[in-house]
């Protein structure tokens, strides 16, 4: 917030008569038309001419609705006195300051590391300011500029080595961008790209400026609509930007503003949504930078306070004041949970462009992002988000798009976090199906959502298919446990795929509408397994399984030859390997565990485990059997739809 010193200017426009033009018929009385085609004849020149009818655009819902709202509720968590007044980056366990003319590192505990107190060495010499800052693998991007009662020039991207906080390179500033003042930079590692905002607020505030993370090449500019008022910071955080705007008056105790907008670097406008109104830290002062803390779940905002900030220079101190005050403040990040709009396609991983086959599926994704170590949901407004959801989807969908239309939601899955244990593997204890997880049940949420619209909007009365794997066997099994016996559902219920979740005797015995598959062409059941061998730890409480080599529920074992194809595809759903006779299985009979047995290779068996024991085919619960399962799901719609 500042007090703003600016000229009014006002603009007069004439209507000229044409207000309304466009909504009704418009009489041509002796004026000559300007094309030859609309020329008046002896026989129409008495006639009134309309003008053609406003084009009507039919597109169901407000599109942009979810986007508009706020990804998080923010609560504030804790502050901390700096030494800086301009920009914050959260990196690594390490905490990082811009000042207008020097750098600073801390460590979690707000232990100073590393000062800079001349970062300008190397730069030009008539470089005075340093703006917000990012870092990105070992380097702090830093924006520079010459800055002077309102006025930037010599506008420089620099680079600094993280912990010598030294300059590394300079980037070269595209003077044909339009941009005559650079406030904040921020670091985009999905788009490679580096994205600088500007304070002014004319021509050059209306944009953000993009260039290449590698070569610094300048790649054009993003038009935002509205833009906010003097922005100070910029930082990227899953797949959208957001802005810090000191557009608050500090001489009326008016807040300042976070915004953000959605990263799509194929269009050249965004919309602009008002994040958080920053009521709680008004105090005669300015905001500047932004950050973000994923494993804290944190915002990061810079914040001065008690200076008179004149053309974005301090000229006096408020009544109390002494010295300008800079902090910083966290806030803690809890994800909206407000509903999904199904009705919006924007809002499906997949719909089927044409439903031409006599069946569906409706499938729900398991965990997309395994980076994604803290617990939390996963957001979907973003274009990263919507990619990781379609290229898992590739990879699995062929199980079941021979036989049927696809339909697959996105939705706020709970993170890998929520499944791992402090040493960073799997915790079998935590809640998954039914259990006392928040991340869970708003990601059931949303599933159950999305069904209800798909049953009542999508289907059409064509007998359908559930399929999940991991997580989505968790949010299918849930659909069946609470709708199963519903006769909306019932009447065109084929089967429920649940592979890789587990379902026990005491749970079936829970949820009545749970009936387990007995052979290959049962209907209205549910088909669940969890592959292992020999080396892995079986589960202590009996799993409730079935083999789908020989589609046995006892311990009959299936030879290798029924194996009709191990499988696997890649993000664009091309096949990469198709085995047929890779392995047989049968079922343990104390455990009820899916035990893999003489397989064709090795690889899968020396293959990394990751978050799992080695021994556990999580992974390849789906690839290891896929052609069966293909074949299955034909077999089941067929038994459902005969007479």
């Amino acid at each position: 917030m500042r007090v703003r010193l600016a000229a009014v200017t006002v603009t007069l426009c004439l209507a000229l008569g044409l207000v309304g033009c466009m909504m009704r018929p418009v009489p041509i009385t002796g004026q000559a038309s300007s094309t030859p085609e609309k020329e008046a004849t002896a026989d129409t020149h008495d006639s009134e001419v309309k003008a053609p009818a406003p084009q009507a655009i039919s597109r169901g819902p407000e599109r942009n609705a979810a986007f508009m709202l706020p990804g998080f509720s923010h609560t504030l968590a804790w502050s901390h006195e700096v030494d800086g007044r301009q920009g914050i980056a959260w990196s690594k366990g390490a905490y990082y300051v811009s000042g207008s003319t020097s750098l600073s590192r801390y460590d979690t505990d707000w232990k100073l590391q590393t000062a800079n107190d001349d970062p300008f060495t190397g730069l030009s010499d008539e470089i005075n300011h340093l703006g917000d800052i990012d870092v990105y693998e070992g380097r702090i991007y830093a924006s520079a500029e010459r800055f002077l009662d309102g006025k930037a020039s010599n506008i420089q991207i620099a680079v600094y080595d993280a912990q010598t906080l030294g300059l590394v390179r300079t980037f070269p500033f595209d003077e044909t961008s339009g941009q005559t003042e650079c406030s904040g930079i921020a670091i985009d590692p999905d788009s490679k790209s580096i994205w600088l905002c500007s304070w002014e607020g004319d021509e050059s505030g209306r944009y953000l400026y993009r260039y290449d993370l590698e070569s610094g090449g300048y790649l054009g500019k993003v038009h935002l609509q509205a833009p906010p008022q003097w922005i100070q910071g910029i930082a990227y955080y899953e797949g959208w930007l957001y802005l810090t705007a000191d557009d608050g008056t500090a001489d009326l105790d008016e807040p300042d503003h976070v915004w953000r907008c959605r990263v799509d670097v194929s269009k050249t406008a965004w919309p602009v949504c008002l994040e958080r109104t920053l009521d709680d830290v008004t105090q005669q002062g300015e905001v500047e930078g932004i950050s973000f803390d994923p494993a804290a779940k944190q915002m990061l905002v810079s914040y001065n306070r008690g200076a008179q900030i004149v053309l974005g220079m301090p000229k006096g101190f408020y009544e109390g004041y002494d010295a300008e005050v800079h902090e910083v403040f966290a806030y803690d990040l809890a994800r909206t949970t407000a509903p999904l709009d199904y009705a919006l396609d924007e809002s499906w991983a997949e719909l089927p462009q044409t439903t031409d086959k006599n069946a569906d599926t409706f499938f729900i994704l398991p965990v997309v992002d395994m980076h994604a170590t803290v617990p939390d949901n996963e957001g979907v407004f973003n274009l990263r988000g919507v990619a990781r959801f379609t290229k898992t989807l590739a990879m699995e969908r062929g199980i079941v798009a021979e036989a049927t239309n696809v339909f697959a939601p996105l939705y706020r899955q709970a993170t890998i976090g929520c499944f791992l244990g402090k040493d960073g593997t799997l915790d079998t204890s935590a809640p998954r199906i039914d259990g006392d997880s928040p991340y869970a049940d708003l990601a059931y949420q949303d599933v159950r959502d999305a069904f209800t619209q798909f049953l009542a909007e999508r289907n059409e009365g064509r007998p359908f298919v559930l399929f999940g794997f991991s997580q989505g066997a968790d949010m299918v099994l849930r659909l069946v446990a609470e709708l199963g016996d519903d006769e909306s559902f019932a009447k065109g219920f084929v089967a429920a795929y649940t592979i890789g979740t587990t379902v026990t005797e005491k749970y079936v015995a829970e949820h009545p509408a749970v009936h387990m598959a007995q052979d290959a062409n049962d209907t209205g059941v549910v088909v669940c397994y969890n592959a292992i061998d020999e080396r892995a730890t079986k589960p202590t409480v009996k799993q409730l399984a079935i083999n789908p080599l020989n589609w046995h529920t006892d311990s009959t074992k299936a030879e290798a030859d029924l194996n009709l194809g191990y499988v696997t595809c890649d993000t664009d759903g091309r096949v990469t390997k198709d085995e047929p006779g890779f392995c047989g299985a049968y079922v343990d009979e104390a455990s009820g565990s899916l035990v893999v047995c003489d397989m064709k290779s090795d690889e899968l068996y020396n293959a990394e485990a990751g978050v799992f024991q080695k021994g556990d085919y999580h992974l390849f619960d789906l690839a290891l059997f896929y052609r069966n399962l293909q074949q299955n799901v034909k077999d089941r719609i067929a038994a459902f739809s005969a007479p």
